[in-house]
């Protein structure tokens, strides 16, 4: 290794690593944030020690997921960047990462400030775009910005994590539509 090359994982490894983030959205998602790491280990087919290997906490794991997620909404805003309507598209997309992610919220709390901080910043720089573009096509509310489109994304985490709600499909789409109808004007087509 020379000036300061990151070495490179073997594929055996970049495979297990892969294997376990998809577990982890799986079993985060159906177990909730409390799951034992083993149950992940377990779903990936990988041993515990290969688990720790690669994620020492259960809060790194989920801090890998969710720094995965942002990148995922990042490349699908630069995809949905000719669209009028593509800051629905985008809302919609994210509303479905939080849905199948319940509890990753929880497991970050006590994160690093600044790392949550500039995953923030990455998101709202994903969304600024497509938001003035669907308030010019009249998709937007005049009145919405930034930080409105924001700020729907923790009320609907909270309701989708509201125990009355979990598991009840009717419930989050019943969110979905308030929120849509908060921050968008219907005109997509």
């Amino acid at each position: 290794m020379t000036d300061g090359a990151q070495p490179t994982m073997r594929r055996d490894a970049v495979r297990n690593r892969e294997r376990l983030l998809a577990a982890a959205r799986v079993v985060f998602a159906e177990r909730g944030a409390d799951v034992a790491l083993e149950e992940v280990a377990r779903l990936a087919v990988v041993s515990r020690t290969t688990l720790y290997r690669h994620f020492t906490t259960r809060e790194q794991l989920a801090a890998t997921v969710f720094e995965e997620n942002v990148a995922l909404i990042e490349r699908r805003a630069v995809e949905l960047g000719e669209a009028d309507d593509g800051i629905v598209t985008l809302f919609d997309f994210v509303l479905d990462q939080q849905r199948a992610n319940r509890g990753f919220e929880r497991m970050l709390s006590a994160a690093d400030l600044s790392w949550l901080s500039e995953l923030s910043a990455r998101t709202i720089a994903a969304f600024e775009p497509l938001l003035v573009r669907g308030r010019a096509a009249g998709i937007v509310h005049p009145v919405v910005g930034v930080d409105d489109v924001m700020l729907a994304f923790p009320m609907a985490a909270g309701a989708m994590a509201d125990s009355d709600l979990a598991g009840r499909p009717e419930a989050a789409d019943r969110v979905r539509a308030m929120l849509h109808r908060a921050l968008f004007t219907g005109a997509a087509g």
